[in-house]
């Protein structure tokens, strides 16, 4: 039941008993991630045939792989900075809008040039709806539902990553079908995203923070039935560069650090998964890919389900972090690995490794003021995008020139700095309200550049 706002005494936003507002927009909110998600998966299915019909090499196929994690480098940064000053709402459903046209506009593709320019602004647009969807979200959502809705945005890019790859897998049967078409594919549930978010409110978090008193608490009334305003944050706009030289340059470092190391390998990873298995001497590397890809839901939703505020974040990440070098070391432990250590390895790290990106959505979004948030949120995605193309373009080199084991304890290594950073500076925030302190019973991630 929802308050009554004739008789009852206000209730905070963050204690707001759940209500249909809250349902409809996490499961449009979800829509953005998803359609993400599909957007970056469905060029790792359609990569051999790109491959194969454009005659790339080695650092061709990386930068078409990477070419969408650059723009998200550059679409973080923005959407996050214009998300802070404009509000929430607009880009919102803007991007969307770039999503469909950007989708189509692969169908004509012609050569590597233009193929790399349009996932590079496709890049863009899904860089810049992370920050803008899941503060939109945060900003909303009750505390004892932001954990699960936010980390529910991961399993809902997930789920796209995995329908981009079944969408692939299925189309590769009819062999006069081209890559061309699996790009365009993305189109479909963009334009039943756009449409969707029509005519969503403003977030009153932000709308109090520019002054908008009046406006807020109408949204509220209207959409959350409550007779409640957020405080205006003591925390005022700050540019990037006010950002990183701010006290919350610790939470930034943190934030980014264990993002970059999550998505560095686990993005070159999984948008190559069919050519890595082929290395490996796989049959029908491209059903196997699906198989392994597919798995991945497993990780992440129980996280989704309540695992995030039964476990605490901090927790949760450290084990992630374990579990994940555990897979990857099995990988790379033996030059030639049977195929039960091949396929046990990289579902050991793809299952463990989705669980952990729960938290990427998460703690940024939890750490940071509403002054801030976004382009806070936006910079670390930057940042750990930056790892990710850098992965992404080089493990076709690495593995060229030095085989898949050395590889594969690379990626580990990757997954123990993640551990090392994680056991030492990563605070708990659950039980935290939004634009409060983290709790200080753990770390302060604050100490990472404590002046």
């Amino acid at each position: 039941m929802t308050p009554d706002v004739s008789s009852s005494a206000p209730v905070a936003l963050d204690d707001l008993p759940p209500n249909r507002f809250h349902s409809k927009l996490a499961l449009i909110s979800a829509g953005g991630p998803f359609c993400d998600g599909y957007i970056l998966g469905i060029i790792g299915i359609a990569l051999p045939s790109i491959v194969r019909e454009l005659h790339l090499n080695g650092a061709e196929t990386g930068l078409v792989g990477a070419a969408a994690l650059l723009g998200v480098l550059a679409g973080g940064m923005l959407g996050g900075a214009v998300s802070d000053r404009l509000g929430r709402r607009p880009l919102f459903t803007l991007n969307i809008a770039a999503f469909v046209i950007l989708s189509l506009l692969q169908g004509a593709c012609s050569g590597l040039l233009l193929l790399v320019s349009l996932r590079f602004l496709l890049g863009v647009a899904v860089g810049a709806d992370y920050p803008i969807a899941t503060s939109y979200v945060a900003e909303f959502m009750p505390r004892k539902l932001r954990g699960p809705v936010l980390s529910g945005l991961i399993l809902a890019w997930w789920v796209g990553y995995t329908a981009s790859y079944a969408v692939g897998y299925g189309l590769s049967f009819f062999p006069d079908i081209s890559w061309r078409i699996m790009l365009v594919s993305s189109a479909i549930p963009s334009s039943v995203l756009f449409c969707l978010r029509l005519g969503l409110p403003e977030s009153p978090r932000w709308l109090v923070q520019q002054g908008r008193t009046e406006d807020a608490r109408n949204v509220v009334r209207e959409h959350l039935k409550a007779d409640s305003l957020p405080s205006a944050e003591s925390q005022g706009h700050l540019s990037l560069l006010q950002i990183i030289r701010s006290p919350y340059r610790g939470a930034l470092v943190f934030v980014s650090a264990f993002w970059i190391l999550q998505s560095a390998p686990g993005f070159a990873i999984h948008t190559l998964q069919a050519q890595l298995l082929h290395q490996y001497h796989v049959q029908n590397a491209l059903l196997g890919s699906l198989c392994i890809t597919g798995l991945t839901i497993l990780g992440i939703l129980p996280v989704t389900l309540g695992l995030i505020n039964l476990m605490g974040r901090r927790l949760l990440l450290i084990g992630t972090f374990a579990i994940s070098m555990l897979g990857l070391l099995l990988l790379g432990i033996s030059p030639v690995p049977a195929n039960w250590m091949i396929f046990s390895g990289f579902i050991l790290y793809s299952v463990s490794e989705a669980a952990g990106s729960g938290l990427q959505f998460v703690y940024p979004n939890e750490l940071f003021p509403t002054a801030i948030r976004a382009s806070a949120v936006g910079m670390a995605c930057s940042f750990s995008r930056l790892g990710a193309a850098l992965g992404t373009f080089l493990l076709p080199l690495g593995y060229t020139h030095f085989g898949m084991q050395p590889m594969m304890l690379i990626a580990a290594g990757f997954m123990l700095t993640g551990l090392l950073i994680s056991w030492i500076w990563a605070p708990e925030t659950k039980n935290t309200s939004l634009g409060e302190p983290p709790s200080l019973s753990e770390p302060s991630p604050s100490s990472i550049c404590a002046s």
